[in-house]
């Protein structure tokens, strides 16, 4: 279990360090709402693997270390899947 709120809280810590990132350059609001769409297009599809990849590519574009390692294999897809909602909500917050 605690394992799990640290999987959580890595997860939830990272989208907000890289949607910060994102929503300082220009246009930021744009590109947050771009990527989180693109995942949940790539998830809709059940590519998992693409998503992951894009997530990584945000990782990295951010410089936020991605810490696969520290997820749980069997939890990979939860993670990926909960990212584009993190993502959602922290646009929603800066619009409204």
């Amino acid at each position: 279990m605690e394992t799990t709120v640290k999987q959580y809280e890595t997860v939830v810590n990272n989208a907000m360090e890289i949607s910060q990132v994102l929503l300082d350059m220009e246009g930021g609001k744009y590109i947050l709402a771009l990527f989180s769409e693109l995942l949940q297009e790539l998830l809709n599809e059940g590519n998992i693997s693409g998503a992951t990849s894009v997530v990584r590519k945000l990782h990295g574009v951010a410089e936020v270390p991605f810490e696969r390692d520290a997820l749980d294999e069997s939890n990979t897809t939860a993670w990926i899947v909960l990212f584009p909602e993190i993502l959602g909500e922290i646009l929603e917050e800066v619009i409204f």
